[in-house]
């Protein structure tokens, strides 16, 4: 007997052997048409002669014709009901690889653990701000053309996968602005420990320059240049409000998670 589960690879081979069985069908019935004329001709004949009962043969040849039909037609539906299936198991599993394949990229750039460059938190910033919603109508769509090809009793695997994806598919839209928050406050953080050891190296340099007793006005024009005309304080201080900003944002969201709190504190007090 045909079935229309178990995916589009078993509907479609069942679909090619129904194909093949039936690719005759215009053979045979061109036989039955040729043998319906030669009996035709057979009850002729015997109708000229009288007294003979062609009822019986009649009736088979009857018999055969709507066998023959009824085998036919049907045949034709279950054609078209196993390309329906094969069409809707393609688009369905389709749409589930597409957002699966997205669910899987998006929970590896969650979990990148060293980002400290701009370019690569542009990169997740793109990724997350183009969700295509249109993925998940799609889902449900296919979804629901396939449970109508199916026999309810097949239909709660397609149900359940669906569920999970969405589950996944929120799960994940919820989660994607805080990642972004948190790369921002960590590209941030990477650059004020990056200013502090510029700092540390340059006051080392300049207490080395004041204990060899070099020409103070030197070391005070090179202090000048380095905190002031390059504004490296007013960036430092730029980046821990940036911190804070985040920091701020991100525990609004998620009023459990007190890490970046924490963190931009102790930033505070190093500074």
């Amino acid at each position: 007997s045909l079935s229309l589960s178990g995916g589009k690879d078993a509907v479609q081979a069942q679909l090619d052997k129904h194909q093949a069985f039936f690719s005759r069908t215009l053979y045979y019935k061109s036989m039955l048409v040729s043998k319906n004329k030669v009996f035709q001709n057979i009850v002729k004949s015997v109708d000229q002669a009288g007294n003979i009962d062609t009822q019986e043969a009649n009736a088979k040849m009857q018999q055969l014709n709507d066998r023959f039909n009824y085998v036919t037609q049907n045949a034709q539906i279950w054609e078209q009901k196993l390309q329906e299936a094969v069409r809707c198991w393609h688009n369905f599993r389709e749409c589930e690889r597409v957002i699966s394949d997205w669910l899987l990229k998006a929970e590896q750039m969650i979990s990148e653990k060293h980002i400290d460059t701009q370019e690569t938190v542009e990169l997740h910033k793109v990724f997350f701000g183009r969700v295509n919603e249109r993925w998940v109508h799609d889902l449900v769509q296919t979804a629901q053309d396939l449970r109508n090809c199916l026999p309810s009793d097949q239909q709660r695997p397609i149900i359940n996968s669906v569920e999970r994806l969405q589950s996944k598919w929120k799960e994940v839209l919820s989660f994607a602005p805080l990642h972004l928050m948190r790369l921002e406050f960590r590209l941030d953080e990477t650059t004020f420990h990056q200013y502090v050891k510029e700092i540390e190296k340059e006051i080392n340099i300049e207490q080395q320059a004041f204990n060899k007793q070099e020409n103070i006005d030197v070391i005070l024009t090179r202090n000048k240049d380095f905190f002031v005309n390059r504004g490296v304080v007013q960036e430092v201080e730029q980046c821990i409000q940036n911190m804070r900003k985040y920091a701020d944002n991100y525990t609004a969201w998620q009023p459990d998670d007190n890490a970046l709190n924490v963190a931009v504190q102790t930033i505070e007090q190093q500074w």
